[in-house]
């Protein structure tokens, strides 16, 4: 995992060719903000090891159905 401070628009990216994460730092507000970034980018690398075959919308509504679990439990 990479964290850069300048970069794209996005918050983060999971790279499954070469199985990197980078993390944008500017592009967040706060911590918390930086680690929701680093879950939902890991559970993208988890789905890819596991190879399950998912669209993109229904991997972004499993990877949000997920963090609203882990609120509801904390």
């Amino acid at each position: 995992m990479d964290l850069k401070t300048c970069g794209c628009d996005e918050r983060g990216i999971y790279y499954g060719e070469s199985n990197r994460i980078i993390i944008y730092l500017n592009n967040h507000e706060t911590l918390d903000d930086i680690l929701s970034t680093i879950t939902h980018e890991l559970i993208h690398k988890c789905i890819a090891d596991f190879e399950e075959t998912m669209d993109e919308l229904q991997e972004e509504t499993l990877i949000y159905r997920v963090a609203w679990a882990y609120l509801s439990l904390v």
